[in-house]
Order: structure tokens, then C-alpha cells, then sequence
């Protein structure tokens, strides 16, 4: 329990007194000593000491040059002790500078004094990392303090054990990583992992976790320091202690993910996997029961073939069910020493773990839903308090969400739209962000939610998310509008305009960000199909740019969407394509759009008249602005489409159009793309040909 000095402040004991008094210096070290010991293992007097205001005393003496190393050696003791205090206490102490003040004072050479220092800062960095930037501050030496704890490792035991905590706990940014890197920390680190000693090698091993999370660079540098790798994955094995196994895991998989170790690599899928799974076991602690799971869930979250081999070693999904059950017990973590609710972390864990597992596989997906009743699992813990728990919720129904079977079924008879929509207007920007993502995919035509979705202004939440400054969030919301509008009505179309507006649309399409651009363009690509019956599942998929000789819909819609949408909608599409410095996939969903236009029976005559427009097209029939083949390939379907669309004989004034595509080049072209690609583009150039003949 925390006390409160406020009000519980008594009068200082005899050594307290005496250190506070400057007239009893004679007596000073001896007063040390018992402070020392009175000190020891009671937060009351740690927070009487601070009360007092004794702290900034010694750090006074500590760097006070006229004093002796005994002396200064026990001030350095006391303050590591009252570091150990509470929360209020160690605040306290980093309010006044501790930090910046203890590193100063690591050039004295008496060991025993460095040691003391490096625990008390060892201490406040375990439980507040409020000073971390301290370490990297520039020193009168012209460096950071970086390089001299290095220098200190070889110094002891304490020395390894002290540093590597510290550095364990300031390396949280990417630019902590890098000068981390650049201090040449991993050949200081490498050897500490073959330590005898297992509080040298914990600290270490969780500091090099720490320098590999999301670090190619550093990733790639652990890979070529001498059998750093072989130490890590020994540390794995069966005879080591479980946390020691976890951390070493941990490692492998922040490997894996920056692609330093690839997947098929027994190590990743054979001894990391396998440790991971041995970690959610019932045997364990629950920290390791949570931090296996969340770690697991990380390792596997992109790779399919890693997601099926973690479905399918030693009874896993079994296991995390398990963690779906867990009852509510609030237990002090042994990292932080705070309460946690580990009812609700098991489950956070448990869905992310199911999140990562059922990301891809569909066989995965169904079993989790029958077998561990998932969709229930996921709708409790949205309503948690917790907000660990709810966007773990979320994550695991976004991957149940990627199937169509799912989302026809079980998804929608369940109801998740409804708290999803809740979820979209509340103020928790992750929790926001994450439901978008999951309503991307429950919007789609094939979703028997849309519709509800629609009647309760979904779209209109989304629409106003399309103006955030916060680009995340317009990515999300327009990318959600562009599901909504993939094969939708004409009055659903309407909507979407209006809900969106014209202006706003104009912005995004011209967006700085390059993804919002991209998904702007997937939305008037969108709008500019045909309308197809709502019970024809023949329709073409939109990723695919169907071929002419198949025509179906009323394609007059796209006439009506275009002149609702107006003409600065469609020059910005032309702008789109004549800006090289795009990426192919933006330039392509610009290519789409038009030529998905050109098929609208009015568009038609009114691209004839846009020559410019149309040689900037002929561009990308044989376009070798992008090196790789198949961004070529990409840009060249719809681009053949276009003008396929405009010379398909069964519309009126083909013939005319042919004529003056002709006179332009385009047959020319077509004939010399005859054989020269993969046979789907030759299959379209003769499919076009035909009407040039």
C-alpha cells in the first residue's frame, strides 16, 4: 500500500535527522549506515526518506568531488533501495533527476560504488521508463552514455546483470534499436548469452528481443554475428528454464518476421513453433500461458503454411480453449509488479492467437468456429471492459470475416454488425480502426449483414471518416466505402455520392497518401460497372477485368453515374494515368475506372472526342515505364479492355470508333503485341482484334 507523505509525514528518525542537519556531518556516514538498514524492505520509510526531501541531498553528495568512495558508496546503496519503494516513491525520485544525475556519476573506478549506481538505475528503469532518453543524451564527452555502459559489462557480474536490464529497458523506438546497432552492442551482447549466469542471460536475451522487434537492420546484423543464431535456439531447448525458453523464442520470431530465418526453416517452423505451443501449456505460469500465445500469434500471422502447422501441433486449439474459460483472477505481474486481470489477458491472448490461426486457412476457420464456438467467444469479450481484450476480439473476427461461407452464415445469424456499429463511433481510435476493418468485408454484396448495416447509417459514419486528417483512419473508411460499393444499386450508388460528396471524393482521389488514393479509385471504378441481378453469382469478380464477348447488367447506370459524378471526377482520372511517378497499383484502379467507363453506351461517343485522353491509354498497351513484367501486365488489361469496350460491334457507332482508333494506331499496336505476352493478354488482344477486322 502506497503512503500517502502528505499527511503521514512523521518526524525523522535520529539518522534521518542527522544526514538532513549540516552541523552533524562528523556523523554523517555512520547515520548512512543505519538509514541504510532502516531503509531495507519497508516502502514506509523509503517514502519518509523521500518526504523529507533527503533525496536531493544525495545526489548532491554524489557528486560532490571532496567526499570519500565509502561515503558515497552507501548514499549510492540508499538511493538503490529506495528505488525498490512504490510507485509514488520512484516517481518521485525521477521527478528529481535520479537518472541523469546517477549516470554522471559512473566515472568513479571503485567498483563497488559502480555497482550500487548501476542497481538504483537498474531499479527506477524497471518500473518507470519515463528517463530512458537520459541514456542517450550526449555527454561532455561528446557521446552518449551508451558506449561507457558497454565498456562497463566487462567490469562484473553485477556490472552484466545491471547494464543489460538497462539497456533491456531503453531500447523501445527504432532509433533507440539503431544507436543501439551502431554502438556495436550486439558483440557486447553475444557473449553474455553463454553466460553461466541466468540473471545475466535473461536481461540479455530481452534486450536483444528488444533490438530485433520490426528491425530488418538489426535482424540481418544478428544473422552474421558468429553463431549468435546456434546460442539463441540452444536456449530453447527442454533443459533450460521455461522463461528462458520463451524469451529465446521470442527472439527466433522477431527473426523470422524482419525474414532474417524463413519459415520452412526447421527452427521456425519445427523448434520455435514448438516451444511457442509447449508455453500455452496448462504446466505453465500464466505470464507464460499469455506471452506464449501472444508471441505465437505474431509469429505465424502472415505465413499460411506456418498457421497450419501451429493448428496442428500437440493439441493447440484445445489448449487456447482453455484460455476462453478462464476465470476472472487479478494477480500482481511478476515484469511490472502490477495488478492484472489475467481472466481477461488469457483471453486476450487466446484470440489472438485464433486471430493468427484462422487468418487464411478456411478449414482452420471452420473448426475454430464449430469446435470452440469462436463467433459467442468474440461477441462476450467485445463487451469487455478491457480494451486489450476487445481489440483482440476484433482481430480474430476480422479473420473469420476473409470467408464468404462465414459471413453468410454464422456471422450473420449472430448479428456482429451490431456492437461492430456501435464500436464505429467511439472515441478509442484503435478499437474504431479495427471495426472499420472488420465492416470492409461484412459490407461486400455477398453479405446478408450489408443491408442491415446500410439501414442504420453505417455509410454515413464511414463517409464522415473519409475527411479525418489522420490518414489511417481515411485509409480504413474509404477503403470500407469501396467494399460497400463493390457491384451495389444504382440507388445504393446514389447514395454513396451523396453520402460521400463529389468534393470530397475529388480530395481523396488526389490524396497524398497513396493507398487512399487507391481505394478512392476502387470506389469510382465501383460505380462505374454495370448493374447486375442481385441473384446472379456469374458476376465477374472485381479483381478481375471480365472479358467483352461475356456482357451482362444494364450498363446505361454507368452513364448516370458519370454525369453525377461530373466531369472533374474524370479528368482527375486522366491525370491519374498521365502521372508516372505513381504506383502501378494506383495507376491500374485509374486504368479500371476508365475503362470500365468506355463501356457506358453515352461514354463512349464522349471519349471519342477526348484524343489526348485516348493516347495516353494507347501507353499502356505496350508501356515500358515499370521494370517489373508483371506491372506491365497489370496496367495492360484494362487498358486493352478500354478499347475494347469502345469497339464492341454490338453498340452503336462501332464502326465509326474503330476507324478513328485505327487512324490513331491502335490496331498497329495490337497486331505487334500478337505473341510477344502471357497467353491472357494475347486472349484479349485477338479478342479485340476481332473488331478491327
Amino acid at each position: 500500500m502506497e503512503v500517502d507523505t502528505e499527511t503521514k509525514l512523521g518526524p525523522p528518525h535520529p539518522s534521518l535527522a542527522a544526514l538532513l542537519n549540516d552541523e552533524q556531518s562528523a556523523d554523517w556516514l555512520a547515520a548512512i549506515v543505519t538509514l541504510k538498514n532502516e531503509v531495507i524492505g519497508s516502502n514506509r520509510e523509503k517514502a519518509q526518506v523521500v518526504g523529507h526531501g533527503l533525496v536531493l541531498r544525495l545526489l548532491q553528495w554524489l557528486q560532490d568531488n571532496t567526499l570519500g568512495v565509502d561515503f558515497k558508496t552507501e548514499v549510492a546503496i540508499v538511493l538503490a533501495s529506495l528505488a525498490k519503494g512504490d510507485q509514488s516513491t520512484i516517481n518521485t525520485m525521477v521527478q528529481l533527476k535520479t537518472v541523469p544525475t546517477l549516470l554522471k556519476c559512473l566515472t568513479n573506478l571503485n567498483l563497488q560504488y559502480t555497482e550500487a549506481v548501476l542497481r538504483c538505475l537498474r531499479s527506477i528503469f524497471l518500473s518507470n521508463s519515463e528517463a530512458v532518453e537520459c541514456l542517450y543524451e550526449e555527454t561532455q564527452l561528446g557521446s552518449s552514455y551508451i558506449p561507457h555502459l558497454l565498456g562497463l559489462l566487462s567490469c562484473s557480474l553485477v556490472c552484466q546483470e545491471c547494464i543489460t536490464t538497462i539497456l533491456e529497458k531503453g531500447c523501445n523506438t527504432r532509433d533507440q534499436q539503431m544507436y543501439l546497432l551502431q554502438s556495436d552492442a550486439l558483440s557486447y551482447l553475444a557473449p553474455l548469452l553463454s553466460s553461466d549466469c541466468y540473471r545475466v542471460q535473461m536481461p540479455t536475451l530481452h534486450c536483444l528481443a528488444n533490438m530485433c522487434y520490426k528491425n530488418p537492420a538489426v535482424c540481418s546484423t544478428v544473422a552474421e554475428e558468429p553463431d549468435l543464431i546456434e546460442v539463441v535456439v540452444k536456449l530453447t531447448g527442454r533443459d533450460r528454464p521455461s522463461e528462458m525458453q520463451l524469451a529465446a523464442a521470442k527472439v527466433l520470431t522477431y527473426l523470422h518476421r524482419a525474414g532474417t530465418i524463413p519459415a520452412r526453416d526447421p527452427v521456425i517452423n519445427r523448434k520455435t513453433i514448438g516451444t511457442l505451443v509447449r508455453m500455452c501449456k496448462r504446466n505453465r505460469p500464466l505470464e507464460e500461458n499469455v506471452k506464449g500465445a501472444e508471441t505465437l500469434a505474431y509469429l505465424i500471422e502472415v505465413d499460411p503454411d506456418l498457421q497450419v502447422q501451429a493448428s496442428i501441433t500437440d493439441h493447440l486449439m484445445t489448449t487456447l480453449q482453455h484460455y476462453l474459460h478462464y476465470t476472472d483472477v487479478k494477480k500482481v505481474s511478476s515484469c511490472d509488479k502490477k495488478e492484472v486481470d489475467w481472466g481477461s489477458e488469457m483471453k486476450r491472448a487466446a484470440l489472438l492467437a485464433f486471430a493468427s490461426l484462422s487468418a487464411n486457412d478456411e478449414e482452420i476457420r471452420d473448426k475454430v468456429i464449430r469446435e470452440v464456438g469462436m463467433v459467442d467467444h468474440i461477441l462476450t469479450s467485445m463487451g469487455s471492459s478491457q480494451k486489450g481484450e476487445v481489440a483482440a476480439s476484433l482481430r480474430c473476427l476480422q479473420s473469420l470475416t476473409r470467408s464468404v461461407q462465414q459471413i453468410r452464415t454464422v456471422l450473420h445469424d449472430k448479428a456482429v454488425w451490431t456492437p461492430l456499429l456501435q464500436m464505429l463511433q467511439t472515441s478509442d481510435r484503435e478499437i474504431m480502426l479495427l471495426a472499420v476493418t472488420c465492416l470492409c468485408n461484412l459490407v461486400l454484396d455477398f453479405s446478408p449483414s450489408k443491408q442491415a448495416l446500410i439501414q442504420n447509417n453505417a455509410l454515413e459514419i464511414l463517409s464522415e471518416y473519409c475527411h479525418s486528417t489522420d490518414h489511417t483512419i481515411r485509409i480504413n473508411a474509404i477503403w470500407a466505402v469501396m467494399s460497400l460499393s463493390y457491384y451495389s444499386s444504382e440507388s445504393l450508388r446514389e447514395r454513396i455520392v451523396t453520402s460521400l460528396g463529389v468534393d470530397t471524393l475529388l480530395m481523396r482521389l488526389e490524396d497524398p497518401v497513396g493507398l487512399v488514393r487507391q481505394k478512392a479509385l476502387g470506389i469510382v471504378r465501383n460505380l462505374f460497372t454495370a448493374v447486375y441481378d442481385p441473384d446472379d453469382r456469374d458476376a465477374p469478380s472485381a479483381s478481375v477485368i471480365p472479358k467483352i464477348s461475356k456482357r451482362m447488367g444494364d450498363r446505361t447506370v454507368i452513364d448516370r453515374m458519370v454525369k453525377l459524378l461530373g466531369s472533374e471526377i474524370i479528368d482527375s482520372l486522366f491525370r491519374t494515368i498521365e502521372n508516372q511517378n505513381l504506383h502501378p497499383e494506383v495507376i491500374e484502379q485509374a486504368l479500371c475506372a476508365i475503362s470500365n467507363m468506355a463501356d457506358g453506351p453515352s461514354c463512349k461517343g464522349h471519349i471519342m472526342g477526348r484524343t489526348k485522353d485516348i493516347q495516353a491509354m494507347m501507353k499502356y498497351l505496350t508501356s515500358s515505364l515499370y521494370p517489373e513484367r508483371d506491372a506491365i501486365q497489370c496496367l495492360q488489361v484494362p487498358a486493352i479492355q478500354f478499347f475494347n469496350n469502345l469497339v464492341e460491334s454490338s453498340d452503336d457507332g462501332a464502326y465509326q470508333r474503330m476507324l478513328v482508333l485505327k487512324n490513331l494506331g491502335v490496331h498497329k499496336i495490337l497486331e505487334e503485341m500478337r505473341s510477344k505476352y502471357s497467353s491472357d493478354i494475347e486472349a484479349r488482344v485477338l479478342d479485340c482484334l476481332k473488331y478491327f477486322s
